[in-house]
């Protein structure tokens, strides 16, 4: 299964990165699992003799201190613990999403500093955890279930930023990640960039995209030479198969899964994210239509998924994670 995967690596994707941190050596990527408390658990249940990855990933929203220091149990049914995943994972990074959107003026207030206390409390926790965090802020600012103008995203995120640089929270990336398909009223991506000294990094979303070929359109292609132009590494911050992953074939392995390692290889994606989520018990309005896509579903494809993701080249916990990363441990 795995020799269908094209490893071949797009010179045009290898470049300098500059003004950021916390990237792989080349030729290496880091790779992070997700996303829930309850999805975490049962994936340690099911495969309890596996490598674990070298980080997980979290969820909050930023008008609230919640799901960080302790459980907390969101709308979607599910439970966010950033500590936990301090707690039970040593030689890990952090892959943390913040929820911000143009509704509510949520991003109008966090510009004017109504959250600031928040982003503080975030800051003095970020530093107690002593090991990476990837801060996705206002994760999918482009896309239209978020309804995010420029100008609102673009001063929140700076403000942001500003506050937990200030605070002296130098352990956190800052990751600037676009829904990488048709954005918001169709606003140029340059629009939400809130500039160089603002982003260390690029992430995209990748679901439907992988789907058919590992060429994953134009709004795809736009984000990936932006990051480029602007010396940037680029991580896949969210993917998942969500059309499913059957029980009785591998199907979805040809259809998804060669594409999207291929898509690694080929683009020198330096960090990827994937989320073992069975969708259907999420109640997450737009999405009511994706379906299960957790490894464990199918033997086989758990499998491949394994044999391709032990290779050297995806980075998993170790005590020489921090060092690989550049990361000074205290």
């Amino acid at each position: 299964m795995l020799s269908q995967i094209n490893t071949e690596v797009d010179p045009e994707f290898v470049y300098n990165y500059e003004q950021t941190k916390f990237v792989p050596p080349p030729g290496k990527t880091l790779l992070i699992m997700g996303q829930t408390v309850e999805s975490i658990s049962e994936y340690l249940e099911n495969f309890p003799n596996r490598k674990i990855p070298g980080g997980w990933s979290a969820y909050w929203g930023i008008p609230e201190f919640k799901g960080i220091a302790e459980s907390h149990k969101n709308n979607t049914g599910t439970t966010q613990n950033h500590q936990m995943l301090v707690d039970w994972f040593p030689d890990t990074v952090v892959h943390s999403a913040m929820w911000m959107v143009g509704k509510w003026n949520i991003a109008t207030f966090a510009g004017k500093g109504d959250y600031d206390k928040v982003i503080k409390k975030y800051a003095a926790w970020a530093k107690s955890t002593d090991r990476p965090i990837y801060l996705r802020i206002g994760y999918e600012f482009d896309g239209p279930h978020n309804e995010l103008e420029p100008e609102s995203y673009v001063k929140a995120y700076r403000r942001i930023v500003d506050v937990l640089r200030k605070k002296g929270a130098d352990n956190i990336a800052f990751v600037w990640h676009s829904y990488a398909s048709k954005p918001f009223k169709d606003y140029k991506l340059s629009e939400w960039y809130p500039g160089d000294n603002y982003v260390d990094w690029v992430g995209i979303s990748v679901f439907g995209h992988a789907y058919g070929s590992a060429d994953f359109g134009p709004y795809c292609d736009n984000v990936l030479n932006f990051a480029k132009e602007h010396g940037k590494p680029v991580m896949i911050a969210e993917s998942s198969p969500v059309k499913g992953i059957d029980k009785e074939n591998i199907e979805v392995w040809n259809q998804w899964f060669v594409n999207f390692f291929s898509f690694i290889y080929n683009k020198n994606i330096k960090a990827v994210s994937f989320i073992n989520e069975n969708w259907q018990k999420l109640s997450i309005p737009g999405i009511q239509h994706w379906k299960d896509a957790r490894l464990y579903t199918n033997e086989k494809i758990s499998e491949a998924w394994f044999q391709e993701t032990n290779k050297e080249r995806y980075l998993k916990r170790s005590p020489e994670l921090f060092e690989q990363l550049g990361y000074p441990k205290h």
